[in-house]
């Protein structure tokens, strides 16, 4: 397939201005009316150690970070040791040089190799901070990444903080300038040309996450603060306020759901943000908000766990602990996001199927997802519909937990005249006054698990693409790891094979007959999931009739096309 995009990664050291410089890259090429994916990694200290950040930006629809990186810069000699195996002929090389903390073994012939003194020039400048921005100007001036918009960028940046910082960041940018054009370009690689513009931002996330709770309603949130999650509550605690809404950070993570389900008792559409530590400390209270049919919403940014694990790394594997991390019987409605996008418009569907089934729902995001930023449409309130409890209507005598046709009752927030009732986490019949007998716990049961069956009636969001009737492999995948599968079958179908994927984003409860109807026209089906157990398989095996293929990966980063590619190509032959 041609390729239509360029693909930067940028890294060095924790402090050196890595994050920030990819920051700059991606806000430009966005502003330029580019496509932007990015992918950054950093460790979990607070300075120092490895970081990277990878841009990809092309004129087409982009859907994940790619396979590699075309050009690399690296700021010093431990970026380099990580990534040298990559640095093969056909791609660019920039490097810190002379004057850096290392000099390259041979560079492979092929590879378009550009040594720039970074920190040389840096050093001169009275200043080794700015040594980013004379990587980025040398950037800047190699691949054709507009030198207007990039200052543009770095105006808005700088310009808050004095015109001296801006006028020193822009003379080492020029530096760096000045330093690539003394060179040779031998390389084919250039950042697409300018397009028209579109109605786009560019955001990550966590961030969109946070925008989508407030499109949704949002009126309360607590959190306690959680790698890779916290970004969502800085969100939040900007803007939320403006919208009349109200924002605790509590003192740990069991005290943040409980403020949720008080505020939703309340009356308050309510959610908070976590991690998998977060979330398994949440397991208790989200057992209360099943039994007391008390609205909430958890988003669960992912991280490489066990225990404090992989922090700031990928990873899939909390959906055991979602579908099932909580003691008796107490299930919980469980979507999965894809991209930015849906970070936004599947924040708004969790409180909306929160409050409509009266039940406790959790948003799988991931850590590679969380800081990824994307260029989305701009979204539009009005294009997104808000759905709000059934209340009661103050006629009649009340019964919290009256038994209806929908299973679902009406709620009464406190200081409803008349609507008196005990609220507790105890067993109770309709009335919420404790009952322990045999037959009113098995009612009370069904009652709750046939109003959240019932979400399979009203929440369709599962997407199949490939090719018609029976397909020689077919792919289920679930989370940001659906955008590499979109990308492999592009190449896939390109090549001729007959290959169709599924991509479910409502994972619990699970729509079955939907997941049996695509399995029948497959004759494999792999399920691609980046964790150890294969836990999306589980399900698949457990609850259907597909007999799935695992391909688990736990590295701590994702897939990329070429993996899925190569491995589809494996089970066919």
């Amino acid at each position: 397939m041609e390729k239509k995009d360029l693909i930067i990664r940028v890294a060095g050291e924790g402090g050196e201005g890595i994050i920030s410089s990819g920051d700059f890259i991606a806000a430009a090429c966005a502003r330029a009316g580019l496509e932007v994916y990015t992918f950054k990694t950093f460790p979990a200290e607070i300075k120092g150690g490895y970081a990277m950040y990878q841009v990809r930006a092309s004129s087409e629809k982009l859907y994940c970070q790619g396979d590699t990186f075309d050009v690399f810069c690296a700021f010093n000699g431990e970026a380099y040791e990580q990534n040298k195996d990559k640095i093969k002929p056909g791609t660019a090389f920039v490097y810190d040089y002379p004057g850096g903390d290392f000099e390259p073994d041979e560079i492979p012939e092929g590879v378009f190799a550009y040594p720039i003194p970074m920190s040389q020039t840096a050093k001169e400048m009275k200043s080794y901070r700015s040594k980013n921005m004379v990587a980025l100007g040398a950037l800047s001036e190699l691949f054709n990444i507009s030198e207007n918009t990039l200052k543009e960028v770095l105006s808005d940046k700088f310009g808050k903080k004095g015109e001296e910082v801006l006028a020193f960041n822009l003379e080492a940018f020029d530096k760096g300038k000045a330093l690539a054009k003394a060179l040779t370009k031998a390389d084919p690689f250039r950042v697409a040309d300018p397009q028209e513009p579109k109605d786009v931002i560019i955001m990550a996330g966590n961030d969109a996450v946070g925008l989508g709770g407030i499109l949704g309603g949002l009126e309360f949130f607590s959190a306690y603060p959680i790698t890779p999650a916290t970004e969502v509550a800085k969100y939040v605690a900007t803007h939320l306020p403006k919208c009349g809404g109200d924002l605790v950070q509590a003192e740990d993570e069991i005290a943040s759901i409980a403020q949720v389900l008080g505020a939703s008792y309340a009356g308050k559409k309510s959610m908070t943000a976590t991690s998998g530590p977060g979330l398994a400390l949440m397991s208790e209270m989200l057992g209360m908000a099943h039994m007391s049919e008390t609205p909430c919403l958890v988003v669960d940014v992912q991280r490489g766990g066990p225990s404090t694990g992989l922090p700031t790394k990928h990873e899939q594997s909390d959906l055991f602990l979602a579908i099932h991390g909580g003691h008796g019987d107490s299930p919980r409605i469980v979507l999965s996001v894809e991209d930015v996008k849906d970070c936004i418009s599947m924040t708004v569907d969790g409180l909306n199927l929160a409050e409509k089934y009266q039940a406790p729902v959790i948003v799988l995001s991931d850590g590679s997802l969380a800081f990824s930023t994307q260029t989305i449409p701009r979204p539009k309130p009005e294009d997104f519909t808000i759905i709000n409890r059934k209340t009661w209507d103050g006629q009649g005598t009340y019964k919290r937990y009256e038994l209806t046709e929908d299973n679902i009752s009406p709620m009464a927030a406190p200081g409803t005249p008349n609507a008196k009732h005990i609220a507790t986490g105890l067993e109770h019949g309709e009335t919420g006054a404790p009952n322990y007998s045999p037959a009113n716990h098995e009612l009370m049961h069904r009652k709750r698990f046939n109003k959240q069956n019932s979400v399979l009636d009203f929440y369709k969001n599962m997407e199949v693409e490939g090719v018609e009737g029976e397909a020689d492999v077919g792919i289920i995948t679930w989370g940001s790891t659906i955008g590499v599968v979109r990308e492999a079958m592009q190449r896939l179908t390109a090549e001729g094979l007959k290959v169709k994927a599924m991509y479910p984003k409502l994972l619990w409860p699970m729509p079955v007959a939907d997941y049996d109807a695509f399995g029948a026209t497959c004759k494999k089906v792999i399920v691609p999931e980046v964790n150890f157990q294969g836990q999306l398989s589980h399900f698949i095996r457990a609850e259907t009739s597909i007999k799935p293929i695992p391909y688990t990966i736990c590295g701590g980063l994702p897939f990329t096309p070429e993996m899925i590619v190569n491995r589809v190509k494996e089970e066919i032959q």
